[in-house]
């Protein structure tokens, strides 16, 4: 004879069950509202009789009352299962736990919780008033930092809408042509179009596996030159530590405001920025993709050799032998990395690069990584056979030895130097590259400076229609000047105050320079004047740069061979003619004061 087994509750016999929830009228409401919802029954499951919750417990919040979700419960209600009584002491079934539940669904009616002695205790803990007030405490501090952070993500949200409206990518562009740029930033930008992972926009700019430039530290002022030259701008989707705030951050700002957060200040961008986290992109074209093909083909016709003038032609030797030497001091530091010496003292490193430039003029980049590991080989020699040597010794040994190599290398030509090939994870940099695989069609291993400069076309005479061509006088100025400061080798800035002491002089020469003279001759002694404040404190070639940008400032009408101009644009006539190398005959403001 078998066990049958005893018949299952049904669900109409388990809805006689659901407690009744009784709040207690001294407990806090909060307290009552936890309980209110850890006792909240949606019914029971039809095929097994379980009781089935409206929450679990592990979604609700107990508010730091406590961990234990049923005793918090409890510190607020009473869950009472209708007509059952306590098997202990007779009074009502008020139920310790949805466990305790699922007991009398089955047929066990457990004891009450007046019985539960530990539950009591548990609940007394909960409502210990020192417990309250520390709960209290912790939840005033929880709802102030909560304050601040909302304030907080309000501030960033007002510095994200400043940096969009800001640096909004405008297509088509208002202008499609590239500004004058010198050589060095124009291969960089080249650099930046050819070897950028993505051009939408370009970002991550540290981290890309070969780097922009051989020395990563001058990155940043790199692409600071770029942005202002005209060449890149800023990307909208920049994030907004890559510029300088006033107040620079949250906490700055409520510091000030002495934490009061309705006296924060609104966030105030400034016109510096963060070279290496900001977005670039081409802004000139009718879309991102055209931008970006103008800018290459306005660089790669600007690099061209065979249309540069010699001025242009020094400046890209000076750029190739930059990039060679910089690149051996790159792997010289390295080197040094890899057989665990230190990095080069400071005070060695002028003599460094030093040797690394005078070998950059006259050998290869791969015979210079040649000399760069005999001499750090040397080193690890060195510092093996002198282990209590201090480290950094060795290191200066290594400097030592290189620039030895260097000076044989450059005294004696016919030195035969084995050549490294490209060197397994050290490839060139993206300068580097976009030098002399996109420029100059040659190897950065393999070619010379001499080589290079033996390879160049013949220099063409200066575009004078390019650089005076018709346009208005203001654009003129502006064209003018970005061009002598793109490059600076290309002219003398000595010549401005030489010409302006010329200048106003004339009054006194003839009889002829009657009242139109004098007008002509006191704005050169003005502008005179204004050189010689500002030479002593930016240097000649600014205050140049500067005097060249006051003519605009020179209003009074002149008119000269019947032709009517104010004084400035007649001085600044004179003085760019002369800058440019312009023969007096080809001036176009040429008359006979």
């Amino acid at each position: 004879m078998t066990d049958l087994p005893e018949p299952q509750p049904t669900v109409d016999d388990l809805s006689n069950l659901i407690p009744a929830v009784i709040p207690d009228d001294e407990a806090d409401p909060e307290l009552v509202t936890i309980g209110e919802r850890y006792w909240a029954l949606a019914g029971f499951a039809p095929d097994y009789g379980t009781p089935v919750w409206c929450e679990k417990t592990k979604d609700i919040d107990t508010a730091g009352w406590g961990h234990q979700i049923y005793v918090v419960a409890a510190a607020g209600v009473r869950a009472v299962v209708p007509g059952r009584k306590c098997p202990e002491c007779g009074g009502l079934l008020s139920l310790a736990s949805r466990t305790a539940f699922q007991q009398v669904c089955d047929g066990n009616d457990p004891a009450c919780v007046e019985c539960t002695e530990s539950l009591l205790l548990a609940v007394r803990a909960v409502l210990d008033p020192a417990r309250k007030a520390k709960r209290e405490a912790a939840k005033a501090k929880a709802q102030a930092q909560q304050a601040v952070d909302e304030a907080r993500a309000r501030w960033q949200q007002v510095q994200q809408e400043t940096v969009a409206k800001e640096y909004a990518a405008v297509f088509p562009s208002e202008h499609t042509t590239p500004p004058v740029a010198g050589v060095r930033d124009m291969i960089c930008a080249l650099a930046l179009l050819r070897y950028a992972p993505s051009m939408s926009p370009i970002a991550d700019i540290s981290a890309w596996p070969d780097p922009l430039y051989p020395d990563s530290s001058k990155i940043g002022s790199l692409l600071g030159t770029l942005v202002r030259a005209g060449l890149l701008k800023i990307h909208s989707s920049s994030p907004v530590t890559a510029f300088v705030w006033g107040p620079e951050t949250f906490e700055d700002a409520l510091r000030e405001a002495e934490g009061d957060l309705n006296a924060v200040t609104t966030p105030q961008l400034t016109s510096s920025f963060y070279p290496l986290t900001a977005r670039y992109y081409a802004p000139y074209g009718t879309s991102p993709g055209k931008a970006a093909e103008t800018l290459d083909a306005h660089l790669t016709s600007a690099l061209d050799p065979t249309g540069m003038p010699a001025g242009h032609h020094d400046d890209l030797l000076a750029v190739a032998q930059e990039l060679i030497a910089e690149e051996a001091l790159r792997y010289f530091s390295n080197r040094l990395a890899e057989i665990h010496l230190p990095a080069v003292p400071e005070n060695h490193s002028a003599r460094l690069s030093e040797a690394a430039y005078k070998l950059a003029e006259h050998r290869t980049l791969g015979e210079i990584y040649s000399l760069v590991w005999r001499a750090t080989r040397a080193a690890a020699e060195a510092a093996q056979k002198n282990p209590r040597a201090p480290r950094a010794h060795m290191s200066t040994h290594a400097i030592n030895q290189f620039e030895t190599h260097a000076q044989r290398a450059v005294a004696d030509p016919d030195w035969e130097i084995k050549p490294f090939n490209e060197i397994q994870g050290h490839g060139p940099a993206a300068m580097t590259r976009a030098l002399f695989y996109n420029v100059l069609d040659s190897s950065p291993i393999d070619t010379s400076l001499p080589q290079i400069a033996d390879a160049l076309p013949a220099p063409v005479p200066l575009a004078t229609a390019e650089k005076r061509s018709v346009v208005s006088d203001d654009d003129q100025l502006t064209i003018t000047i970005e061009w002598l400061n793109a490059y600076p080798n290309s002219w003398n800035p000595e010549d401005v105050p030489a010409a302006l002491a010329v200048l106003k002089e004339k009054r006194e020469e003839t009889p002829e320079w009657h009242f139109e003279g004098k007008i002509l001759a006191r704005g050169a002694a003005q502008l005179h004047r204004l050189y010689e404040r500002l030479a002593p404190t930016i240097g000649a070639r600014e205050a140049a740069l500067a005097v060249l940008g006051a003519t605009a400032m020179l209003v009074h009408p002149v008119t000269l061979n019947g032709k009517s101009l104010t004084n400035g644009e007649w001085i600044f006539g004179k003085l760019s003619d002369l800058l440019l190398g312009i023969p007096e005959a080809e001036s176009d403001d040429e008359d006979d004061a």
